[in-house]
């Protein structure tokens, strides 16, 4: 069978390889997306949709600061990502910037909030401690017994189902290929990178795009793997009917590790355990119940909402929490990688693909302006060495 030629071939169809997909739209560039749909099932699924740069920072303090960075820029994205892309495409993304609220029950937990308002000020950021009054004249539906709460006005949410759904369908419109397929293997070649599809099919692309979230692995003769380690994440929606609840609430530090981000049609999302080195679909009732009580000491009135549906995705992990970005130079020529996005796909999506696409199509230009290459230098593969 003879190979389809493309400038660009994206492995995952995912959030963040279609935005990479959609930032390289308007080149003139044949672009093929492989996705292998849910032989592993996709961090959309365990994602909520929070775009909280005030909270998800990891690492020692220069990783941090660098992924808080990188976090707030691509938040200062959204709103025209977002915008954009409804127009594009007639469907709504659930988008809203009501802020993000972090609670305490104790005064420990208080303690926490305050430092952690103190560190992101520093950095730039902007968030309000309340006493616990103020967080309930601010979201009403909060129990009583919260004494404290942290309050990031700037963070946001978007629904992330919408989201995957809005980017298939502006990808679409694109003169782009899509392969329902597992990528099996890529190697070199005289004209790019050879790559055999598990459906038999054979494409020939210039460059390369490593987007596959928790199934990344060695597919890329010659290129050391990516330290990647699936994360699964269990979550569940109940129906809030006619409660007035508005904004998204992250519960103090537990084995389940509540949030709750209240969506359109009365949807509710609380989320997600996290357990290490699971591959596998399945929810556990057990788990369940921890989040949905530990969601219902934050927000009592949650205890009577009925439950709609509960899913489990997996979330790709790295050695030290931030993603895993540009061109690596220690395998095969054109091979990007944007990988490891852990907890934080959908926040960073927009940042990533336009640093990515700015990669692939620039690379390093001296004397033109800030290079992607050191734009992206603290999320390097090669960092790994």
């Amino acid at each position: 069978m003879s190979a389809t030629n493309f400038d660009i071939a994206i492995i995952g169809g995912g959030v963040i390889g279609l935005s990479v997909a959609r930032a390289l739209s308007g080149h003139q560039l044949r672009v093929a997306v492989i996705d292998a749909g849910h032989d592993t099932p996709p961090a959309t699924d365990a994602a909520a949709g929070m775009l909280a740069a005030s909270f998800e920072t990891a690492g020692d303090a220069g990783m941090a600061n660098a992924l808080y960075a990188l976090g707030a820029q691509s938040l200062a994205a959204w709103p025209d990502f977002a915008a954009t892309l409804e127009d594009e495409t007639g469907l709504s993304l659930d988008y809203r910037d009501d802020g993000i609220l972090a609670v305490a029950f104790d005064e420990r937990q208080a303690t926490a909030l305050k430092q952690s308002g103190d560190q992101l000020r520093r950095r730039g950021g902007d968030a309000s401690f309340l006493d616990g009054d103020a967080a309930r004249q601010l979201e009403p539906a909060l129990s009583d017994r919260v004494i404290a709460a942290l309050y990031a006005p700037g963070d946001a949410q978007v629904d992330p189902r919408k989201l995957l759904i809005a980017l298939r369908a502006a990808f679409r419109k694109t003169a782009g290929a899509f392969f329902g397929a597992r990528v099996e293997q890529v190697e070199g070649g005289r004209s790019g990178h050879r790559l055999t599809l598990s459906n038999g099919v054979r494409l020939e692309a210039k460059s390369v795009v490593l987007a596959s979230g928790a199934a990344a692995t060695q597919l890329v003769a010659g290129l050391p793997p990516a330290p990647i380690t699936p994360v699964k994440g269990e979550a569940l929606a109940v129906d809030r009917g006619d409660h007035n609840f508005r904004h998204v609430i992250r519960c103090p530090a537990r084995p389940a590790l509540p949030y709750l981000c209240p969506k359109a049609e009365g949807r509710v999302i609380i989320g997600a355990t996290e357990i290490p080195g699971r591959r596998d679909a399945s929810v556990d009732d057990a788990s369940i119940r921890k989040l949905r009580a530990g969601a219902a000491d934050v927000v009592p009135a949650l205890r009577h909402w009925p439950e709609i549906e509960r899913w489990s995705g997996l979330r790709p992990a790295t050695p030290d929490g931030a993603p895993i970005l540009g061109r690596d130079r220690r395998g095969p020529d054109d091979v990007f990688l944007a990988l490891g996005h852990y907890r934080n796909g959908i926040l960073l999506a927009p940042a990533c693909a336009a640093a990515l696409s700015r990669d692939i199509l620039e690379g390093e230009r001296p004397g033109e302006g800030p290079s992607p290459l050191t734009y992206l230098q603290p999320f390097r593969p090669e960092r790994f060495d």
